[in-house]
């Protein structure tokens, strides 16, 4: 059923093959070594010329005679990267969510029962308050006086206080009344909110090349240092509702399954630089680009726990819009003249070109994950974790003239968490959980048009692939009763050329 939804979905999004001419323009004005004559006098001289055909090929905006290197081109490796870490954003926040979900469900004691030193006790039986039984009496008797023998007259006493009546009261010990037995309902329902916020700092550098035509005597390519620095940040809501069935499987495990949707925004901006190394063909070339990609998303998840063991599984779709602006400086290679039929090489020179384009994308993303706890203390316990997620991209029809084309991404990852439980306030049951995991994206393939420019060096992808990175993760979940409960998440990850940090927030209504 689902590879039917993702099929349907990616029906509409099939890439077309077509060179990505956003990324170039079609015509610039290059310095033509021309022979110009002044009367008897001709010398030969660069003049403003404008020449046709540009296209990407291979990296390089090119009319196979001036050459330059596209940093629009290498920036479409940022937007793959946008878009892959963004899904993986959204995902990371669903099965924290998840976790959450099966961390409360396996702290939460069944009907008559309560958690006394991290264990689940029977609530004692109710008792009755003892009924009394009370009785009015006057002021306590008067000690006798004896009476004189002589003289036989009476004796006047001295007036008495009155003294208030007291209470008598009589207890009587009552039986205890027997305690119901607890029914726990076959299916729990529920309902939750979250919203999330992430900054993620790229930076990266290799080297690169650009070829100009050797057959006029220039060198066949020439070396160029290229560095990247992008900067995203990600905000977005999701809200969802599950099910909830204990006792499944075995007397003491739990089910949860339940559906997801949320809306994600996120806006990047990039920065890259090529420096030559050798001036007198190439110059140095630069370019900004800023890019929004937003849309919906929605899944599916489930987690089952039975003892110590647990895993977790989710299923979800993100449908969203790539918009991009970019501006780019082109250090083209010098353009060639002919003049008496032979070839001149005139200068290099640099084109200012600035363009604009958007695709829509889906991506599909499979995640899940096993854990194994262990209790180390009374309200201790330590839980290893392994897992793994695969994300498939898939554009729209014009995502090549953006230099993008459809790709995979798999990342697996494991650690440990380690939690307790207090009360706060002495009544609110708290839940602080500490996560450090390490995770590595084993496979990156596709996402972009890979240039000959920068095959064997696409800076973005390999700055990722095979780089192992920590993750940690503070989070605190308070149960507040009565089927209410809250968390709260911080998180910062970060490795080689990566630096990312992030918080979450939300609520849960159980009934």
């Amino acid at each position: 059923m689902w590879s039917s939804l993702v099929a349907v979905f990616a029906a509409g999004y099939s890439a077309e093959v077509r060179a990505g001419t956003l990324l170039c323009p079609s015509t610039v004005v290059a310095p033509v070594p021309t022979l110009v004559c002044i009367g008897e006098v001709c010398t030969v001289q660069n003049v403003p010329t404008p020449v046709a055909g540009f296209t990407l090929k291979n990296g390089q905006c090119t009319d196979q005679d001036p050459a330059a290197f596209s940093g629009a081109a290498l920036a479409s490796q940022a937007l793959s990267e946008l878009s892959q870490s963004t899904t993986q954003e959204t995902s990371r926040t669903t099965a924290n969510k998840v976790s959450d979900r099966r961390e409360q469900e396996q702290q939460r004691c069944a009907e008559g029962f309560s958690r006394v030193d991290g264990d689940c006790q029977r609530n004692p039986p109710p008792v009755r308050e003892e009924e009394a039984a009370v009785e009015e009496a006057g002021p306590p008797p008067s000690p006798k006086l004896k009476k004189a023998k002589k003289p036989k007259t009476a004796v006047i006493l001295p007036h008495e206080e009155q003294v208030p009546a007291r209470k008598i009261v009589r207890t009587q010990p009552l039986a205890a009344i027997p305690a119901p037995i607890p029914i726990e309902p076959a299916v729990r329902f529920g309902a939750w909110t979250q919203v999330f916020g992430d900054y993620e700092r790229r930076d990266a550098s290799a080297p690169t090349f650009v070829t100009p035509d050797p057959g006029v005597g220039l060198p066949p390519l020439v070396p160029l240092n290229t560095s990247v620095q992008s900067r995203t940040g990600t905000v977005g809501f999701q809200a969802g509702g599950d099910f909830t069935s204990r006792g499944v499987l075995f007397a003491n495990d739990g089910l949860i399954f339940g559906a997801m949707a949320g809306y994600v925004n996120s806006d990047l901006t990039l920065n890259s630089s090529s420096l030559s190394t050798n001036l007198a063909v190439v110059g140095n070339g630069s370019s900004h680009t800023t890019a929004n990609l937003a849309g919906p998303t929605a899944g599916l998840y489930a987690t089952y726990f039975n003892g110590g063991f647990s895993t977790d599984f989710l299923l979800k779709v993100d449908v969203l819009t790539l918009n991009e602006t970019f501006t780019d400086s082109l250090a083209f290679t010098p353009a060639v003249g002919v003049i008496g039929g032979v070839p001149v090489v005139g200068a290099p020179f640099n084109v200012l070109f600035g363009n604009s384009g958007s695709t829509d994308l889906l991506n599909a993303t499979v995640m899940g994950d096993l854990n194994y706890r262990f209790n180390i203390y009374p309200n201790f316990w330590i839980e290893p974790t392994v897992g793994a997620q695969y994300t498939n991209t898939s554009y729209g029809s014009n995502a090549n003239l953006l230099g993008l084309e459809d790709g995979n991404l798999v990342m697996v990852q494991g650690g440990a968490r380690f939690g307790t439980n207090f009360l706060l306030c002495g009544w609110v049951r708290t839940t602080a959980i500490l996560t450090g995991l390490a995770y590595d994206d084993v496979l990156v393939a596709g996402g972009f048009i890979p240039g000959a420019g920068f095959a064997g060096n696409n800076i973005l992808r390999q700055a990722d692939q095979g780089q192992v990175r920590g993750r940690g993760v503070v989070a605190f979940n308070f149960d507040f009763g009565q089927g209410i409960s809250s968390f709260v998440q911080g998180e910062a990850r970060g490795g080689q050329g990566l630096f990312g940090a992030g918080g979450k927030a939300g609520v849960r209504v159980q009934w």
